[in-house]
C-alpha cells in the first residue's frame, strides 16, 4: 500500500492508544506512530519465523532441516518486503527495518523452538 495508506491505518491505531502512550508520557504523535509500526513489524516477522520453524519441523521432522528453512525465511523474507517498498510511492526499504524484522524473527524461533522442545520432551 502507498505511504498515504500506511499513514492512514497508523493514525488510527494512533488514536486507540494515544491514552496509553500518554499515560507513558509519550505525546507526539510521529513517536507514536514509528512506535506503532515498528512493533507491528517486529511482531509480524515473529509469528512468519515461528510458523516457518514449526511448518519446517513438520515438513523435515529433522530439526537440522527445519532450523535451515527457517532460517531461510528469516533471512530472505525481510529482505524482500523491504525491497518491495522500494517500488511503491511514498515508501523506502531501510536497512533498520529489516534489523527490526529480524529481530522480530529471532524472537518468533527461540518461542517456537522452545515449544518444540518442550512438546517432543513430554512425549
Amino acid at each position: 500500500m502507498s505511504g498515504t495508506t500506511s499513514s492512514a491505518e497508523s493514525s488510527f491505531v494512533v488514536t486507540l492508544l494515544r491514552p496509553i502512550f500518554t499515560a507513558f508520557g509519550i505525546t507526539d504523535m510521529q513517536t507514536m506512530s514509528f512506535l506503532i509500526r515498528k512493533t507491528a513489524h517486529f511482531t509480524e516477522f515473529a509469528i512468519l519465523c515461528a510458523l516457518g520453524l514449526r511448518m519446517s519441523v513438520e515438513w523435515f521432522g529433522k530439526v537440522r532441516r527445519a532450523l535451515l528453512l527457517a532460517i531461510a525465511i528469516w533471512i530472505i523474507a525481510p529482505c524482500v518486503d523491504e525491497s518491495i517498498q522500494l517500488l511503491i510511492p511514498e515508501r523506502a526499504g531501510m536497512l533498520r527495518d529489516v534489523l527490526i524484522d529480524m529481530s522480530g524473527g529471532v524472537l518468533g524461533m527461540l518461542c517456537m523452538g522452545a515449544w518444540i522442545l518442550r512438546t517432543f520432551r513430554s512425549r
